[in-house]
């Protein structure tokens, strides 16, 4: 069955991809996983109902490179297996009911330029069983309003920051420059970055280059490019800033 495609007239690059499960599932599911393990930059989804194992464990791989993850589920989905795997790697994952307190029944994937999005929740069910419509998209606009969407949903729900690292913050030397790393993430963060969750854990910037890790591409956090590694010691216009 050849795949009906939208060439958009308003946008050279404009493009929309239309796939029906359960006739097309499979490629709907190969479609989803090769997004994910493509994308570099982000992967922003916003799903009902998550019950795919298999993209649970791209989505985790993904994570644990450093890609920008963030996933938003309705509030059916709190105690799913999926919801407790993603939570145990560290994948930051908000539960939430709908804005006006019926379901959070958005489906699309934003991963880098791409929106993936239709009537197809992550499940068995709707890959093999039941009548659903699954559009890949490639246009600048509807890739911006998804953005805004879901940045608007995420944005309600940002947790603040935890009072042992406001503590150990407020504890640390001026010439001690604070950062935040995950459990499983190799990027660090400032402070109030919408990647981390309660769970992040301050460390100074100082020894965060030393360990490997890079700067966060949402936040920017201070850089290499900022300061400059001479043993423990670093310095910044002309100011050095020494490991306690």
């Amino acid at each position: 069955m050849s795949l009906p495609t939208y060439q958009g007239g308003c946008q050279e690059l404009s493009e929309i991809e239309v796939l029906f499960s359960p006739e097309q599932g499979e490629q709907i599911l190969g479609k989803l996983t090769d997004t994910i393990q493509n994308a570099e930059e982000r992967i922003y989804i916003l799903i009902y109902s998550f019950t795919l194992d298999q993209l649970t464990q791209t989505i985790i791989e993904k994570y644990r490179q450093g890609v920008d993850v963030k996933i938003i589920m309705d509030k059916g989905q709190a105690n799913s297996p999926v919801t407790k795997t993603l939570k145990q790697a560290g994948v930051p994952l908000i539960i939430k009911a709908g804005s006006k307190g019926g379901y959070m029944h958005i489906k699309a994937l934003i991963a880098d330029d791409i929106v993936l999005t239709g009537s197809y929740n992550y499940s068995k069910n709707a890959t093999y069983h039941s009548d659903e419509n699954f559009l890949v998209i490639r246009d600048n606009d509807i890739v911006e309003a998804h953005l805004a969407k879901f940045n608007q949903l995420w944005g309600e729900e940002l947790p603040a920051v935890s009072p042992e690292i406001k503590k150990k913050q407020e504890r640390a030397p001026p010439c001690e420059i604070i950062v935040y790393i995950t459990k499983t993430g190799s990027k660090y963060h400032r402070s109030d970055c919408g990647y981390l969750r309660e769970s992040c854990i301050p460390i100074s910037l100082i020894e965060a280059i030393q360990r490997g890790y890079t700067p966060c591409k949402i936040c920017h956090p201070p850089s290499v490019a900022d300061y400059h590694v001479k043993g423990r010691i670093f310095y910044h216009q002309g100011e050095f800033l020494t490991a306690r």
